[in-house]
């Protein structure tokens, strides 16, 4: 994931779930290279809605139709890269 786009995915999901971390994540498939990711308790149609609703600003760094959205399921919460 794009850092600037996980920093303000953050910014909105924080207002919610203080226990939200931005960090750097190697997921399925990826043998070892590290992405950005947000991990907390979120489902990935929130954060479809808040790229929505944040889209101008976004749109200044990364279009959105180039936004590829991974994630995984841990337990209690999940992992956006």
């Amino acid at each position: 994931m794009n850092i600037s786009l996980a920093t303000v995915l953050k910014k909105d999901l924080i207002k919610t779930d203080p226990s939200v971390e931005l960090f750097a994540y190697s997921g399925r498939c990826m043998y070892g290279k590290r992405t950005i990711a947000l991990s907390g308790n979120f489902s990935v149609s929130c954060i479809w809605k808040l790229i929505i609703k944040n889209r101008n600003e976004i749109e200044g760094f990364i279009k959105l139709e180039d936004i590829d959205i991974k994630h995984d399921k841990f337990g209690l919460g999940t992992i956006v890269y």
